[in-house]
């Protein structure tokens, strides 16, 4: 269980002020950055359904299919070519199925930051972070962006990422990756201000799963 204790926060970038970004800021960044998020890559269901068709098992009903048609075997022919279709059609239904069931999950597991803008504390999505944000991290939380602790430290487990069960100790000048989860928060000695970081991202350029580590563009 995470201990509880005062937040940490983050920096998503050169800030321009202690008091954070202002939204104006914040608004051509994302507009010139783009969401931080992974983008999925759309693909046309005409393209996953002749997928289907290419594959192991689609190889040796295939193949069947075209022996029968040299040994002019046309009832083994129509089975082949049926049980071909049949068989795309079910997989491509199944996958339409758990991709929406994916998609309605992402929606109510999404990530939020505390972020200063404007000189105040604010709860936004973690997708419209941009690169000098500064966030506030709590034990418990998952960290919504790749960070670089500037103060205090945190205990960090990264099992999602690297598949290491070990929690791992960030102090200042450490860089902690989107997706880890913050056991525990340490403030700065004789300080009990929010641990600051700085983002050394805008956003990720190329990934292709979101549980694991990404390349970012700066």
């Amino acid at each position: 269980m995470p201990t509880k204790g005062p937040p940490t926060g983050a920096m998503l970038g050169p800030v321009s002020s202690a008091g954070g970004l202002t939204s104006s800021e914040a608004k051509a960044r994302l507009a010139r950055d783009g969401a931080n998020e992974v983008a999925e890559p759309a693909r046309h269901p005409l393209r996953r359904f002749a997928k289907k068709f290419w594959g192991v098992s689609a190889w040796m009903i295939e193949l069947i299919a075209v022996l029968s048609f040299v040994l002019h075997k046309h009832t083994d022919l129509g089975v082949a070519l049926g049980l071909l279709v049949v068989n795309a059609i079910l997989s491509f239904i199944q996958e339409q199925r758990a991709s929406v069931a994916v998609s309605a999950l992402r929606k109510q597991l999404q990530v939020s930051a505390r972020v200063l803008r404007d000189a105040t504390w604010q709860m936004i999505a973690a997708r419209e972070l941009v690169a000098g944000d500064v966030v506030r991290i709590r034990a418990g939380d998952i960290v919504p962006a790749d960070i670089e602790l500037s103060d205090g430290g945190l205990q960090i487990d990264q099992s999602a990422l690297t598949g290491e069960s070990r929690a791992i100790d960030a102090s200042g000048g450490a860089t902690i990756h989107a997706g880890s989860i913050v056991r525990q928060a340490r403030p700065p000695v004789r300080s009990w201000r929010p641990v600051r970081a700085r983002c050394l991202v805008a956003r990720r350029s190329s990934c292709r799963s979101p549980t694991r580590s990404c390349r970012w563009s700066r």
